[in-house]
C-alpha cells in the first residue's frame, strides 16, 4: 500500500470547504497487491508464489504453497506413531521441513507414472502413512494455482508442473578401463567424491532459490537460537520452540524459518527450514530498520565509517558492519573526516598543503616540547574552525561550480540527504548512471575530498595552507637555538637532541642520540648542565631540596640563579658543589658548606626531565639502549663500546709485539668514522695469552692503566735473565709463605713479582712513549731492581712475622675484639695484597698489625673507650666506602686523595689504639674529618 497525494485539481466550488476539513487520505492496492488478491489462499501463500518468479523456483512453490493450503496429507494415528514415524523418514529433509512435501510430491508423482490403479495408490498411501484424500485435495489445488499463475503470466505451462528429478547415475571414467586395479580403485573413489560434490551443489542451489521466495511470506515467523538455550528469539521478542517432530529438532541451526507458531503448552514453530539472516535483509528490506553506532574515522579505509545494525520487528538480524556513515549522517561524518583526518593528521595524504602544515605544526609543537608549556600551538578546535570554513558541506563534481558548497533546495533535502542516527539512504530506481555520478556527496572520505582539493586548488592553490599566524598563540620569542641547541657539542663530533614535553613519558625531557664508539666518552658532570633553556628549572629545583635555613639565602631564586650562572661556573665539573659553594660565597660564610651534606643533596631525586635522556645507537643507526643512567649505561655496554670503537683501525694496531719497534706513540691520535671525527689514545697492552700488543682505546684512562701493564710486560722481555732470578723467588719467601698460610705460595710469589717489577721498573717515572725512553727506562730499571728486591724481601718478613703474632693472639676467638681484628687483618693481607699496597705504605704493614696486637692487650682496661674509638673510625670508614661503591658503580676512578684515606684511617687506628707505635704525621679523628670535607 501507498499513500496517496490529494487532487490539487479540485472544482472551485469545493475549495472552501477542503480547507475546513482536511481530505482524508484514499489508499489504493498496488501492483503486487493487485496479483496477490488474485490468488485464492492466503497471502502470506499468495507472497511467496509471486517471489517464486523472481528466484525461478515456481513447479517447486506451486507444490509447498499448495501444501501448505491445506491439512498436512501425513497421518501419525496414536496407535501407530512410532511406525508412521518411520514410514515418513524416506520423506524428510535434515535443512527443511518444506522439503519434505516436495520428497513426497515426487514419490507420490513417481507411483502414479508407474500407472498404478487408485486401489493400488490407496494402499501406497497407507503404507506410508498418507491420506489418499488430502493428497487428491492436494493435487486439485496445485492444478488450479498452477493455472491461475499461468494466467497471470507468472509462469508457463512447462514450468508450472514439477517433474520428480531424475538422479543421475555414476557414469565411470573413460579411461578407467586402460589403468591398473589400484588406479582404477582410486579414480572409482574420486569419481564418486565428485559426483557427490555435483549433487550438493546443484541441492544447495535450489534450496537457497526455494526458501528466500517462501522467507518473502513468512518473513515474521523467523527465529535465532538463544545462545544460553533451546529456544528461539523471534520477532516482537516473542520466544518459541521446535516442533518436535521436526527434522530440524535435533540439529537446531541457528536462523530459522517457519511456516506457522502454533501455542500448545509451549509456543512451537511448525514446518521450519534453516536459513541465513542476510536473507531477510534483501528478501524484506521495507521490513528491516537500520541502527548506527560508534561512529569514527578509518584511516585504513580512508573514510568515517560506523557500525551498522539490522533488526526486523526488534530482532537483530545482522549485529554489526562497517558502512560509509556520510551517506547515513553527512554533517556529523564531515566533522569526524575533518577533525580525525585533518586536524588530527591521521591519514597518508600526499598533497602539498597536508604536507606543508604538517611540517609546521610539528615545528611548533617542538617549540612547546623545548619550554615545557603548552601555550605555544592553537588548540584543535581553532584548527577545525580554519578547515571548516574552507570545505564545502557538500560537493558536486562540475565544471562550472568549482569547489563550492551544494546548498540543495528544502524540499529536497530531506529526500535527498537522509539525517538522523537511523536513517537509512535510498536511491530512487529511476535515477540513472549520470544522475547518481552528479549526486552532491558528503567530504567523509579522502576520495571525495581529494576530488573537491583538485578543483578548488585551481582558483586558490593557498586555501588550505596554514600559516604560523594561525597556528601561534604567542611569537615565543625566548626560545632560541642558543638556549635549545638542535646539537650537542663534545670533542668528538655534535649529537642530536630531541626534545618531549609529556611526563611520565620515558622520552620526556631531552634526549641525546649518542653512538656506541663514544660511550665511554661522555662526561658524567658535563651531562649534568643540560641544556641552557632547562638549566634554570634544575638549579631552582636542586635549591628548593635544601633545608629552610639556607634555602633563605638563595631568595629570590631566579635572581640568585642568574648570578650563579654569570659566575661561569665551570660545567665539565658536578652541579651541586658548585652550586654550594656559590651560596657560601653568597651569604659571605664558607663555614655554611659543612652545613650542606652534599652526599644528600646529591641522592635527591629530581623528576626524570632535569636528566639527559641518552639514546645509544650502533653504527647502522639501531638503538641499543635507552636510559638517563650514564653509570648503568657505561657498565653494561661499556666493554662493547671499546670494541666498536677499535673498528676498522688496524692501521694503528699491532699484534705481539717483542720490542719498541713501533716507534713514537702519540698521546692521542685523530680519525674518521663515516661522517664522524674520533679521538683514540695509543698504549701497549699485555692480552689474555700473555702476548703484548699495541692498541687505540676509547679513553685515556683506560690507555694509561693498559700501557703500564703493557711497558712492564714489554720490559720484562727485555730483561729475561733478572725475571729468572726474580722467579726463583726472594729472600726469605719460604719462610713467610709458610706464616701467610692463608695464601697459596703461587699466587704469592706472583703477586710480589708484579709488585717488584712496578716499582723497580716504573715506580712514579713517566710512562715511556718512544723507544728512546723506553731503552732509558730498562737501566733505571736494571740499577734499581736489587734494591727494591731487598726492600720487598726485608717488608714481607716483617709483616710475615706480625702476622703470626697476631694471629696466635687471636688463638681460638673467645677475645671480645677476635671477629673484628680478623677482618681486619684479612683485609690488609688479603690475595693480591702486595699490588694493592702503595710501596710507601709497605714499611706500615707490621706496624699496622703490631697495633692490633696492643690493642688486644690493652682492651680489658677499657672496653667503652675502645668500642668508643671504633665507632669514630667505623662511621670515617662507612662514609669512604659509600663513597668508592657510588664512584665504582658510575665507571668513575678514585681520586689520589680518596685512595690516601684508607691508609689515614689505618694511621688514626693506630694513633687511637697504640699510641706508643707513633705515627708519620699528626693524625685524629677531627683532623680526618676535615680532610674528609675537603675531599668532597
Amino acid at each position: 500500500m501507498q499513500n496517496m497525494k490529494s487532487n490539487t485539481n479540485m472544482p472551485s466550488e469545493n475549495l472552501s470547504d477542503s480547507l475546513k476539513t482536511p481530505a482524508k487520505p484514499r489508499y489504493r492496492l498496488t501492483k503486487l497487491g493487485e496479483q496477490m488478491a488474485r490468488l485464492p489462499i492466503d497471502p502470506k501463500i499468495a507472497r511467496i508464489l509471486l517471489a517464486a518468479k523472481k528466484h525461478d523456483c515456481m513447479a517447486e512453490i506451486l507444490v509447498i504453497a499448495s501444501a501448505l493450503s491445506i491439512q498436512d496429507p501425513r497421518e501419525r494415528p496414536l496407535e501407530a506413531r512410532e511406525a508412521a514415524a518411520k514410514a515418513h523418514e524416506r520423506f524428510t529433509d535434515k535443512q527443511s521441513d518444506f522439503l519434505a512435501y516436495l520428497n513426497i510430491w515426487d514419490s507420490f508423482q513417481r507411483e502414479r507414472d508407474k500407472g498404478l490403479s487408485n486401489k493400488q495408490l490407496v494402499q501406497w498411501c497407507h503404507q506410508y502413512f498418507l491420506s489418499h484424500l488430502r493428497m487428491r485435495e492436494w493435487r486439485e489445488l496445485h492444478r488450479q494455482l498452477a493455472e491461475i499463475a499461468i494466467e497471470m503470466g507468472l509462469t508457463s505451462k512447462e514450468q508450472a508442473f514439477r517433474r520428480p528429478p531424475v538422479q543421475e547415475q555414476l557414469r565411470p571414467s573413460e579411461s578407467i578401463g586402460d589403468q591398473d586395479l589400484s588406479a582404477k580403485l582410486k579414480q572409482t573413489q574420486l569419481d564418486k567424491k565428485q559426483h557427490r560434490a555435483q549433487i550438493r551443489a546443484a541441492k544447495e542451489a535450489g534450496y537457497e532459490q526455494i526458501h528466500r521466495a517462501l522467507l518473502t511470506g513468512l518473513i515474521a515467523n523467523v527465529g535465532m537460537k538463544s545462545p544460553d538455550g533451546h529456544d528461539y528469539t523471534g520477532a516482537r521478542g516473542s520466544h518459541f520452540h521446535l516442533f518436535p517432530a521436526s527434522a530440524l529438532f535435533k540439529s537446531k541451526p541457528k536462523w530459522v524459518m517457519a511456516a506457522e507458531l502454533t501455542e500448545t503448552t509451549r509456543l512451537y514453530a511448525r514446518d521450519v527450514a534453516a536459513i541465513q539472516p542476510e536473507w531477510i535483509e534483501q528478501e524484506a528490506p521495507h521490513l528491516v530498520k537500520y541502527h548506527y553506532f560508534e561512529p569514527h574515522w578509518e584511516q585504513k579505509r580512508g573514510e568515517v565509517v560506523a557500525s551498522e545494525r539490522v533488526t526486523l520487528y526488534g530482532l537483530t538480524v545482522l549485529p554489526r558492519r562497517p558502512v560509509a556513515y556520510g551517506r547515513v549522517a553527512p554533517e556529523e561524518a564531515r566533522e569526524i573526516f575533518i577533525r580525525s583526518a585533518l586536524v588530527a593528521q591521521e591519514c597518508d595524504l600526499k598533497a602539498d598543503f597536508f604536507v606543508h602544515n604538517k611540517k609546521l605544526i610539528r615545528e611548533i609543537a617542538e617549540l612547546e616540547h623545548k619550554s615545557r608549556k603548552q601555550d605555544v600551538l592553537v588548540d584543535e578546535e581553532a584548527l577545525f574552525d580554519f578547515y571548516n570554513q574552507r570545505l564545502p558541506e557538500l560537493y558536486r563534481p562540475s565544471e562550472n561550480n568549482v569547489g563550492r558548497a551544494f546548498m540543495p533546495d528544502t524540499a529536497d533535502t530531506a529526500a535527498q540527504t537522509p539525517s538522523g542516527i537511523n536513517a537509512r539512504p535510498t536511491v530512487s530506481d529511476g535515477l540513472n548512471r549520470q544522475r547518481l555520478s552528479e549526486t552532491p556527496k558528503p567530504l567523509a572520505d579522502i576520495r571525495t575530498f581529494q576530488s573537491w582539493l583538485k578543483q578548488a586548488e585551481q582558483e586558490n592553490p593557498r586555501l588550505l595552507f596554514l600559516s604560523k599566524e594561525d597556528l601561534m598563540q604567542h611569537a615565543a620569542a625566548h626560545i632560541t637555538e642558543e638556549q635549545f641547541p638542535k646539537f650537542y657539542k663534545t670533542a668528538d663530533g655534535k649529537f642530536k637532541l630531541n626534545y618531549r614535553f609529556e611526563p611520565h613519558h620515558p622520552l620526556d625531557g631531552v634526549t641525546l642520540t649518542v653512538p656506541l664508539t663514544v660511550l665511554n666518552r661522555l662526561s658524567a658532570p658535563a651531562l649534568e648542565w643540560l641544556v641552557p633553556g632547562m638549566l634554570r628549572e634544575k638549579l631552582q629545583l636542586l635549591i628548593k631540596a635544601l633545608p629552610k635555613q639556607i634555602r633563605r639565602i638563595c631568595v629570590p631564586v631566579p635572581e640568585f640563579i642568574t648570578q650563579f650562572l654569570e659566575s661561569n661556573p665551570n660545567r665539565q665539573e658536578p652541579v651541586i658543589p658548585q652550586l654550594a659553594h656559590f651560596i657560601a660565597k653568597t651569604a659571605g660564610d664558607m663555614r655554611l658548606l659543612e652545613q650542606i651534606n652534599l652526599d644528600d643533596w646529591q641522592a635527591f631525586k629530581l623528576p626524570e626531565h632535569c636528566y639527559f635522556n641518552l639514546r645509544i645507537i650502533d653504527d647502522g643507526g639501531q638503538e641499543l639502549a635507552v636510559g638517563r643512567n650514564l653509570a648503568a649505561l657505561q657498565q653494561e655496554l661499556g666493554q662493547a663500546a671499546a670494541v666498536t670503537f677499535r673498528d676498522n683501525t688496524q692501521e694503528f694496531e699491532r699484534d705481539n709485539v717483542t720490542a719498541w719497534d713501533i716507534g713514537t706513540l702519540p698521546e692521542s691520535i685523530k680519525f674518521a668514522r663515516g661522517k664522524q671525527q674520533l679521538v683514540g689514545y695509543l698504549g701497549l697492552q699485555k692480552e689474555k695469552n700473555g702476548n703484548i700488543a699495541l692498541r687505540l682505546f676509547d679513553t685515556a684512562e683506560a690507555a694509561q692503566v693498559a700501557h703500564r701493564q703493557g711497558v712492564i710486560a714489554l720490559m720484562q722481555l727485555q730483561l729475561k735473565e733478572h725475571m729468572k732470578d726474580l722467579n726463583k723467588g726472594i729472600p726469605g719467601f719460604t719462610q713467610a709463605a709458610m706464616l701467610l698460610k692463608h695464601i697459596s705460595a703461587d699466587t704469592l710469589r706472583d703477586d710480589l713479582t708484579a709488585a717488584i717489577c712496578d716499582r723497580a721498573f716504573i715506580g712514579d717515572d713517566e710512562l715511556p712513549r718512544s723507544e728512546k725512553a723506553f731503552k732509558e727506562q730498562i737501566k733505571r730499571a736494571r740499577s734499581r731492581l736489587p734494591a727494591v728486591k731487598e726492600a720487598m724481601s726485608r717488608y714481607l718478613q716483617d709483616t710475615a712475622a706480625a702476622y703470626a703474632e697476631l694471629n696466635a693472639k687471636l688463638g681460638n676467638g673467645k677475645h671480645p675484639l677476635a671477629a673484628l681484628l680478623r677482618s681486619r687483618m684479612q683485609n690488609l693481607l688479603a690475595a693480591g695484597f702486595a699490588q694493592r699496597t702503595p710501596w710507601n705504605q709497605w714499611p706500615r704493614l707490621p706496624v699496622y698489625l703490631k697495633a692490633m696486637t696492643l690493642r688486644m692487650e690493652k682492651y680489658s682496661g677499657n672496653p667503652a673507650r675502645d668500642a668508643a674509638r671504633e665507632a669514630d673510625i667505623q662511621e670515617l670508614e662507612q662514609m669512604w666506602q659509600e663513597k668508592v661503591d657510588a664512584l665504582t658503580k658510575q665507571n668513575q676512578a678514585l681520586s689520589d686523595g680518596l685512595k690516601m684515606f684508607q691508609w689515614q684511617l689505618e694511621e688514626l687506628r693506630v694513633s687511637l689504639f697504640a699510641q706508643e707505635l707513633k705515627t708519620p704525621y699528626p693524625v685524629s679523628v677531627k683532623r680526618l674529618m676535615k680532610e674528609w670535607e675537603s675531599l668532597k
